[in-house]
């Protein structure tokens, strides 16, 4: 990648040096891109606000050659994430979202499905839907866009939990017709860590997070 203009959902974001952020973004055209957002920590920089996790920017980008990171040139909020910091399951399903897809999206090929994904998994959070089932539709999603998902026949579910499967793969986060069951949750919860190359702290923490709430 020599020039980038795209739009981009923000994956992570670290500091870097003592008023720059490195962020993760990732691009329908360019898949997963790691840049340096020069003076986004310094002072009230209205471009810290577009680094919040899963937020939708619109970015220009360069990378030299050589170069191991690219450089931000512009960046402008699109669809903000903040509002979900009000829940803490919210964003805690937000960053299981960001998580599954910088685990499942390789850097620097094209991601449309696992972009337009990502964006109606934001959209799906901010307008009320339930995260344990923005979280399924998007774990049920990463699988089958990696090829990784089994067919449905083949998996040990009850027809309750494959009827939400079908459901997911016909009708967008905000349509499910209800609630995945435990027994779902963690069989999926099993599939993506059996399969992704890291530990998936994110979603370790919501589900202690789930387990602790009184009932």
């Amino acid at each position: 990648m020599a020039y980038l203009d795209d739009d981009a959902l923000v994956l992570d974001s670290l500091p870097y040096g003592e008023l720059h952020l490195i962020l993760l973004l990732l691009t329908p055209s360019a898949g997963v891109v790691r840049c340096v957002l020069r003076g986004a920590r310094g002072g009230k920089s209205p471009q810290a606000a577009a680094t919040q996790l899963l937020s939708l920017i619109r970015v220009a980008a360069f990378q030299g050659r050589r170069a191991e990171l690219a450089t931000v040139r512009q960046v402008e909020l699109k669809q903000s994430s903040f509002p979900l910091a009000r829940d803490l399951e919210r964003a805690a399903a937000a960053a299981v979202v960001a998580e599954l897809l910088t685990t499942f999206c390789p850097q620097g090929e094209p991601a449309p499905r696992p972009f337009r994904l990502g964006v109606a998994a934001l959209n799906a959070l901010l307008e009320g839907t339930p995260p344990a089932s923005v979280v399924a539709y998007c774990q049920l999603w990463i699988l089958t866009l990696s090829g990784l998902m089994p067919p449905l026949e083949d998996c040990p579910l009850g027809p309750g939990d494959l009827e939400l499967l079908v459901a997911c793969r016909t009708l967008g986060p905000t349509e499910l017709p209800g609630l995945p069951s435990p027994e779902l949750a963690r069989w999926l919860d099993r599939r993506v860590r059996s399969e992704a190359d890291r530990p998936l702290r994110a979603l370790d923490f919501l589900r202690a997070g789930t387990q602790a709430r009184p009932r």
